[in-house]
């Protein structure tokens, strides 16, 4: 991210390795965590709903800021179908995570509109 978006801030990548420790500096620090789909090898994410992505969103979310999938829904929202269920998730800051919300809808918008050409 250049700072041209919303928040007009500047982007760097941290990369931990691990979830908690990536969502303690996202918290101390601001940003994002993210754990994206991928449709090649992890087309529902690699992040358990039930054990992992859930509870760290309850933590996020008292902590003041938000959590959702890649649909844009809360994360605390989604109900597992089985035990070991994945999702992919995003964490962050109020702002952080709506400027990502907009360019996640922006992206699925994009792409209906490509498929239907």
């Amino acid at each position: 991210k250049l700072g041209k978006g919303e928040t007009q801030e500047r982007y760097a990548l941290r990369y931990v390795g691990s979830m908690v420790g990536d969502i303690h500096r996202t918290l101390l620090y601001g940003g994002v965590f993210g754990y994206p789909s991928d449709q090649l090898h992890k087309p529902q994410g690699n992040l358990q709903i039930l054990y992992k992505s859930s509870p760290m969103a309850f933590v996020v979310h008292h902590a003041g800021g938000k959590a959702m999938d890649e649909l844009g829904g809360n994360l605390l929202d989604k109900r597992p179908e089985r035990i070991h269920q994945k999702s992919p998730c995003f964490m962050g800051s109020p702002k952080d995570m709506d400027e990502l919300k907009q360019y996640l809808t922006g992206l699925r918008k994009s792409s209906t509109t490509d498929n239907q050409e």
